[in-house]
C-alpha cells in the first residue's frame, strides 16, 4: 500500500520540479540540490510518500533562491492538503533567515496583509507574524492598526501581535 501526500495540479511533484528548474535558471540555485519526495517504507510494506514541498524548505535553508521563490508562491496560494499548514509554518521559519530581495519582502508583506484583511488566518499565521516582523512591519503600521479595530477578535489579536 502506498500513501502519497502530494497533491495534483499546480503543486504536483512534476509541476514543482518543472517550476524549480525554470526558477533556478533565472534566479540561481545551490549546486547539487533538487527538490524530491521523502519516502518511508515500514516492515509490512506500507510506503508513505511525503510532500515535495518539505524538500523545498530544506532548499530555503541552504540558501537556494529558486526554493525561496517557490516557498513564497506556496504561501501565497495557501492550498489546503494534508500537512500543508505544517509545511507553510516551516517555510516561514526558514524564510526568516533567508536572503530576501526587497520585492520578495514586499510580496510577503502583501500576502500577510491580504490574509489579515480577509480573515483567513490559520495556525501558521503565528509564524507569518514572526516573519513579517523580521521583514519589517513599519511601512504597513497604519494598515495593521486599522485591523486592530476589527470586530472579529482573532483578527485583532493577529494585528496586535504584529504591532507588539
Amino acid at each position: 500500500m502506498k500513501i502519497n501526500y502530494n497533491p495534483t495540479g499546480k503543486w504536483s511533484v512534476e509541476a514543482v520540479k518543472e517550476r524549480y528548474s525554470k526558477l533556478s535558471l533565472s534566479l540561481g540555485s545551490v549546486d547539487g540540490f533538487e527538490p524530491f519526495c521523502k519516502t518511508y517504507t515500514n516492515r509490512r510494506g506500507f510506503t508513505w510518500v511525503y510532500n515535495i514541498m518539505d524538500s523545498v524548505v530544506d532548499g530555503v535553508r541552504l540558501g537556494d533562491k529558486a526554493c525561496v521563490q517557490l516557498a513564497i508562491d506556496y504561501i501565497r496560494d495557501n492550498e489546503m492538503y494534508s500537512k500543508t499548514g505544517y509545511i507553510r509554518a516551516r517555510m516561514a521559519r526558514a524564510l526568516k533567515s533567508a536572503d530576501l530581495s526587497d520585492s520578495q519582502k514586499k510580496e510577503l508583506a502583501l500576502i500577510f496583509l491580504h490574509q489579515l484583511e480577509t480573515g483567513v488566518l490559520y495556525q501558521e499565521y503565528r509564524e507569518y507574524c514572526r516573519l513579517f516582523r523580521k521583514i519589517g512591519v513599519e511601512p504597513y503600521r497604519r494598515e495593521i492598526k486599522r485591523y486592530g479595530k476589527a470586530r472579529r477578535q482573532y483578527i485583532k489579536r493577529a494585528a496586535n501581535r504584529l504591532l507588539a
